[in-house]
């Protein structure tokens, strides 16, 4: 039986993004048919410890600290992220390198004699049965893996891993998993394993409401970030942040973090907390290199600022809580300085909560559309900022509405491009920079 490559193989598979915009459901998610895959080759997963982290704020960011900090401790580690504009196979990397074309084909090889047993198989399915295969391939020591939506039906959650991580958890994928906080925390939680230690980040009420419980009906030891852990900002700037942390009444840790905002704190506090989670299952990860992998680390796309003029920052944010801390960390970095807004967002998020904390520093908005199947015409979207008294302009692509913005950009303004991101990894390849991992 020929093998086909990966790519032809992927472009086979239905679009759940695709779907999703005609009602698809959680119970339309299962995990037999991937567990019975990897079974067939040994399962992979299962060569390696792992971080597994979901929620909804913050993954990526806590990710990247976690995995950073154990390569500065010397392991191999194998670093998964969500899927972006480039395609999900560009989140698998090792030691912060993209696994390449022929790696992947060759851990695609081992699986597809086996695809046949089962039907129905999505894309993402087989981009996490490679991911999981080339880490055992590549002898990755150790894996820090990201969810990719939800957690419980999530295929990621055939993992059994070292530490589970629940970042914070806010309003996403309403559709499936649900319209309120605890039905989207029941997701989340899915990921907790009968023994396996878990960390949760501060939490809205109704969501920590979930967690305990499940963490204790599965006899797994929980780590409350705001109940375990202190975090201080010492000082901040567009160079970067100086912060310590400390557990309970232990000794600070002074920390340095190339990433901007001030919840990156919380981030930083719950990556912290996992690798000392880790560090009890006979993990060496010493203080110098949590120091030197957090003074590292970098999560392109995460209030990130251009080189050049006028002011330009990149942010991701699509959820009401990431969009009020974009807001925030704009009050602190650049108060009231004019805000030309280029916004791309996905049909399916609520853009009045995401529009609603920046909309009193905006003056204009430019409504574009990313090339990902849910993003909201161009055209609907200006309409929609409208109804919030703004002027808005609908220009295609993203890069016209960014120079458009920056053409118009006045003395003391700044460009800011949020909503998405893969309206954020769209501009980032526009300008000739690498897309982010997730």
């Amino acid at each position: 039986m020929a093998t086909p490559t990966l790519q032809r193989y992927l472009q086979s598979l239905p679009d759940l993004a695709q779907r999703n915009q005609h009602g698809l459901q959680a119970a339309e998610f299962t995990l037999h048919r991937l567990q019975a895959l990897l079974a067939a080759v040994g399962d992979p997963q299962q060569a390696y410890p792992s971080l597994h982290v979901a929620g909804t704020n913050g993954k990526g960011s806590v990710c990247a600290l976690c995995a950073a900090a154990l390569q500065a401790e010397g392991y191999r580690v194998g670093l998964f992220t969500s899927p972006h504009i480039q395609g999900a196979l560009h989140g698998i990397r090792v030691d912060g390198q993209p696994a390449s074309a022929a790696e992947l084909q060759a851990a695609f090889d081992m699986l597809y004699p086996h695809l046949a047993q089962q039907e129905g198989w999505t894309h993402f399915e087989i981009v996490v049965a490679v991911m999981f295969t080339h880490f055992a391939r590549a002898a990755v020591q150790v894996a820090v893996i990201e969810v990719g939506l939800g957690g419980l039906l999530d295929a990621t959650n055939v993992l059994l891993p070292a530490v589970s991580v629940i970042t914070p958890i806010d309003f996403d994928h309403t559709t499936i998993l649900g319209d309120e906080l605890a039905q989207i925390a029941v997701h989340k939680a899915g990921i907790i394993k009968p023994g396996v230690p878990v960390v949760s980040a501060p939490q809205p009420p109704e969501a920590a409401a979930v967690i305990a419980p499940q963490a204790a009906a599965q006899h797994a030891a929980l780590s409350e970030v705001a109940a375990d852990w202190q975090v201080e900002l010492v000082s901040a700037g567009w160079h970067g942040q100086q912060l310590r942390l400390r557990r309970h009444d232990g000794e600070w840790q002074e920390l340095q973090l190339a990433l901007l905002g001030k919840y990156q704190l919380t981030n930083a506090a719950t990556a912290y907390a996992a690798l000392h989670e880790l560090s009890k299952t006979g993990f060496s990860i010493s203080p110098a290199s949590i120091r030197a992998g957090f003074a590292a680390a970098r999560w392109p796309g995460r209030f990130e600022r251009l080189p050049g003029e006028p002011l330009t920052i990149l942010d991701g944010a699509h959820s009401p809580a990431a969009a009020q801390a974009l807001r925030e960390a704009l009050d602190e970095y650049a108060p009231q300085q004019p805000v030309l807004l280029v916004l791309g967002i996905s049909a399916d998020k609520d853009l009045h909560a995401v529009l609603a904390p920046l909309a009193p520093l905006v003056q204009a908005v430019y409504a574009t559309q990313s090339a990902q199947p849910r993003a909201m015409p161009a055209a609907a979207l200006a309409q929609q900022v409208q109804t919030f008294g703004l002027p808005a302009h609908a220009v295609e692509p993203p890069v016209a509405a960014l120079q458009a913005a920056r053409a118009a950009c006045p003395p003391g303004g700044l460009v800011l491009v949020a909503g998405s991101v893969f309206l954020v990894d769209e501009v980032r390849g526009y300008i000739g920079l690498e897309p982010s991992t997730n």
